[in-house]
């Protein structure tokens, strides 16, 4: 319980006075609650702030653990999901088990073929070409040639006018008839300027008659060599196109 004394307030009129003197008055204020009903009250007041911040501790935290929770299961889904497709996918495999077998047993073949053929001279290659390059009126009667050695056994046989740098491998006759001598010199020319062909030389021109019938003999370098499974030529160089 508490008692407060308020001071009067000014009147704004003269109050009624007695005989002997001005009568004032006092106002007196009492609160009569009990301090422990006060203190009761402030306790409640407490109390239910600190349960709203525990329920909102709480709603938080399983708000969290139900976020956790959902990731883990999603996660866990899509395991399971991507454990499935690898097994379908595995059990699809194994149905073209022959089927791999088969591709690298080819590649495995191939592989072997190119290794084989590496040191072989595609001569249908060979002889379009040595056609292609004859200049006009050149007529070719006769293409003979051999390959002696690969290029690995005759990596250092090169002749004096073997220029290329590659091994020779082998002998190039050619047998034909041309309008004049010059044209034959034009075509032993042109045969200097193929690759896998060395040394070109005019070893006889018969000039009785015309046309004049000549014999073109030459050396077959590494650079020609290459059939038709090899991806490179003996020198390691890639070929364009296969042998026959």
């Amino acid at each position: 319980m508490a008692t407060t004394l308020v001071p009067p307030s000014p009147s704004p009129s003269p109050s009624p006075t007695r005989a002997g003197g001005d009568v004032q008055f006092v106002a007196v204020r009492a609160n009569l609650m009990p301090d422990e009903v006060l203190s009761a009250r402030q306790a409640v007041v407490v109390r239910k702030q600190v349960l709203l911040s525990l329920v909102a501790v709480l709603v938080a935290l399983i708000a969290w653990f139900g976020l956790s929770w959902w990731q883990t299961h999603s996660a866990n889904s899509n395991l399971a999901d991507i454990q499935r497709e690898g097994l379908a996918l595995q059990s699809q495999q194994s149905q073209y088990t022959p089927l791999v077998q088969a591709q690298a047993q080819i590649t495995n073949t191939r592989g072997q073929l190119e290794q084989l053929m590496v040191g072989d001279l595609p001569w249908t290659t060979m002889i379009n070409t040595l056609r292609a390059k004859a200049p006009a009126g050149v007529t070719l009667q006769t293409i003979s040639g051999d390959v002696t050695a690969s290029a690995a056994a005759t990596a250092a046989s090169t002749s004096v006018l073997n220029q290329t740098g590659s091994a020779s491998v082998g002998d190039l006759t050619l047998t034909g008839t041309a309008p004049d001598k010059r044209t034959v010199a034009a075509y032993a020319d042109a045969l200097s300027r193929i690759k896998g062909i060395a040394a070109p030389l005019i070893s006889s021109v018969q000039a009785g008659a015309r046309p004049v019938t000549f014999t073109i003999t030459a050396a077959i370098t590494s650079d020609a060599l290459g059939g038709r499974y090899a991806t490179s030529d003996a020198n390691g160089a890639a070929l364009a196109t296969g042998g026959n």
